[in-house]
């Protein structure tokens, strides 16, 4: 195996080499060496804190990379791995995309899984450098009498994070306790329990020794090294754990955290969005403004809930922030333009003029996208004077549009579009119906959650699309009027409004530069709630959702309704776009320590047969109409006649429903084969099934 030697960069801004001072010339004549490497740096606290650091910043590719380049870095799909495409809640806009398809998934070359694992054995090889310099330098000053702990608490916290993904990601992999500067053919690997051990090690030193407020805006603090120890504990088991982590969290033992319920940030004055929808804290927390200040992280704008945020845009627009267009390279935001914000296809726009004479538009003016200021029409851009390439993409709903904020598309192949369980289900309402208007849970709503598409005038194509079906049916004579296949709207999904914004920086909708959460406050109240869970204690655990849909509305749960497919949902429900549902469905999948809380619901659990992970997402998955033979044979999916198409806007009798075409060894992923291929020196089996 080889992992990259170490890579620092650093921003210099002067080097100062003294010519001024009181060196002879023999001095100055004399040849020195400046390299910098673990031999010439971490001699000083800046060092250590720039090693730190070095964890975090973005770079050109997994090589010197951090949780920058993980999270919004390369020009592909592999950021959002983690969050679970294909799985349970949402997947890609394709039938063919790598989730869907085993060939592409197991390959044991492929570029997703290797592009993690790299980047995240990357990442902790900057922790055990940092690690290793506190240990073998003792003479280092630090500014305080705990600030050595510290730092060394939030370096073991960086190398618990990696390792929390790797264990759910591939399972076996070598646990590495110090850094390395050489080549190595010979790790011996380790198991996934042992590896969720070392997990626990790291973060219950860090939970005791980082401090109560971050370092740097972005850097975590000792409340998130409670929330992934309360994680790591479920994983292991170890139930009470998990319960005493999450309540230091959750009890302000580890700091000044709580959930958000008061107005705050960037907006707090601001009472409805821009279609008259009410909002409250819960929208806060995801919010930016024109100028690119964002609500996201701890302390920034009055944010309280969040634990810790991949960073995106430091500052403000203007002090360091993004400015950056969703399809460019590296270092851009791709996330809102991947998550298909409110993206809707249409197929014909035309006019047709009745038997009286009277000129009619198939789908209204109103129908279609015209930017601010522009008189509706339905002719082409260029017959309206309309030069402006970016105005003239979004002037005709004639293909894959957005609404009236305009935007472009998402720059790789596949975006992600929701599953229909994710889009109904779970707020209790059916399928295509008008009663997502009505919906109490504010994160299933209209301002959260917009599943209608509004032109400029307000008015929403779901009733719009209802208006040319009634027309079709009053005027059999009429056949002008009838809805063909090239009239029908085939695709309308939900814009994310905590992934999406309405004053993007500059005015450009191509530019979004809010930050991801990585943990807030309210998953830490999920995971106490699965502990409970696990302990038999469903009161407690429906008190401590309960405390989440309070803040947003929604019905409170009963102790009768909990099981773990409940807290499942209510993950998707308060989560959605942020948790990385890999990592939970995979810590609930083959693994013996979780009992009967998980197996009373999937009783096999097995990486050859069944599990968690696989019954999820074959259940609750996204689905496709447009599989052929040869797809179908290829991806083993199977068939469906319920008639509900994903994103189409009611469902179709007797129209086949593939589902997806995940196996129950996909729970992870296949190790790497240039990985196995390098250990030359030590065996390194391949995961089951691949």
């Amino acid at each position: 195996m080889k992992f990259n030697k170490i890579l620092l960069s650093f921003a210099v801004g002067t080097l100062a080499l003294g010519l001024a001072g009181c060196q002879s010339d023999d001095d100055f004549l004399e040849e020195h060496s400046y390299g910098l490497d673990s031999k010439t740096l971490y001699n000083t606290q800046n060092e250590i804190e720039m090693g730190l650091n070095a964890c975090y910043k973005s770079g050109s590719s997994s090589a010197n990379g951090g949780i920058q380049y993980l999270m919004y870095g390369p020009n592909g799909n592999h950021n959002y791995i983690l969050h679970g495409p294909g799985l349970d809640q949402f997947g890609s806009t394709g039938a063919n995309n790598f989730w869907n398809n085993p060939a592409s998934f197991g390959a044991v070359d492929n570029g997703n899984g290797r592009h993690w694992f790299d980047g995240l054995f990357n990442i902790i090889n900057y922790a055990n450098t940092v690690i290793d310099m506190i240990d073998e330098r003792p003479n280092i000053t630090y500014t305080s009498d705990t600030k050595k702990e510290e730092l060394m608490g939030e370096a073991r916290f960086m190398r618990a994070w990696c390792y929390r993904n790797l264990a759910a990601m591939f399972g076996r992999v070598p646990i590495l306790r110090h850094h390395t500067t050489t080549i190595e053919t010979g790790y011996t690997v380790s198991e996934r329990q042992e590896v969720w051990e070392f997990v626990k090690e790291d973060l219950t030193y860090a939970a005791e020794h980082m401090p109560k407020t971050p370092r740097m805006i972005g850097c975590p603090a000792r409340a998130a090294a409670d929330h992934f120890l309360a994680e790591v504990d479920l994983a292991l088991g170890d139930f009470d754990g998990a319960i005493a982590a999450a309540s230091r969290v959750i009890g302000k033992q580890d700091g000044d955290v709580e959930l958000m319920t008061n107005r705050f940030g960037v907006r707090a004055t601001q009472a409805t969005d821009r279609y008259g929808h009410k909002v409250n804290a819960y929208w806060d927390l995801f919010r930016g403004d024109k100028n690119g200040n964002t609500n996201q992280d701890y302390g920034v704008n009055g944010n309280k809930e969040a634990l810790w945020t991949a960073q995106f845009n430091y500052g403000t627009y203007d002090t360091g922030g993004s400015g950056m267009a969703w399809w460019r390279v590296r270092g851009y935001n791709g996330w809102e333009s991947q998550w298909n914000p409110n993206a809707m296809c249409r197929d014909n726009a035309g006019t047709y003029t009745l038997k009286s004479g009277e000129k009619v538009y198939k789908w209204t003016a109103d129908g279609a996208c015209y930017p601010a200021g522009v008189v509706g029409s339905n002719r082409l851009a260029s017959q309206d004077g309309i030069t402006d390439p970016a105005v003239a993409n979004r002037y005709r709903m004639t293909t894959t549009q957005k609404d009236s904020l305009g935007g472009g598309y998402g720059y790789v192949a596949n975006s992600w579009m929701l599953s229909e369980h994710t889009i109904w289900d779970i707020w209790g309402i059916p399928r295509g119906s008008d009663e997502y208007k009505n919906i109490k849970d504010f994160r299933g709503s209209e301002a959260m959650m917009q599943r209608n598409w509004y032109a400029p005038s307000g008015k929403g194509i779901r009733d719009l699309y209802k208006v040319i079906l009634q027309r079709e049916k009053d005027n059999p004579n009429e056949p002008g009027l009838k809805v063909l296949g090239g009239d029908t709207l085939t695709v309308l999904q939900p814009r994310l409004w905590k992934i999406s914004e309405d004053q993007h920086p500059h005015g450009n909708t191509q530019e979004y530069a809010c930050e991801l959460y990585l943990a807030r406050v309210a998953e830490t109240y999920l995971l106490r709630a699965e502990a409970y869970l696990a302990k038999g204690d469903k009161a407690k655990a429906a008190q401590d959702i309960n405390t989440l849909r309070d803040r947003v509305g929604a019905p409170h749960c009963s102790a009768s309704d909990i099981d773990i497919d409940y807290i499942l949902d209510e993950r998707t429900r308060e989560l959605l776009g942020e948790e990385m549902r890999f990592v939970t469905l995979n810590r609930l999948s083959c693994n013996p320590n979780c009992g009967s809380y998980v197996t009373s619901k999937y009783p096999v659990q097995d990486p050859l047969k069944s599990n968690t992970l696989y019954e999820r997402t074959r259940k609750y998955g996204i689905s496709y109409t447009n599989a052929n033979a040869d797809l179908i044979n290829q991806l083993g999916i199977t068939e469906d006649r319920s008639g509900h198409v994903e994103g189409q806007v009611g469902s179709t009798p007797n129209v086949v429903r593939y589902v997806t075409g995940m196996k129950p060894w996909m729970y992870q992923y296949p190790i790497p084969g240039q990985v196995i291929n390098s250990n030359s020196g030590a065996e390194y089996p391949q995961n089951p099934g691949y």
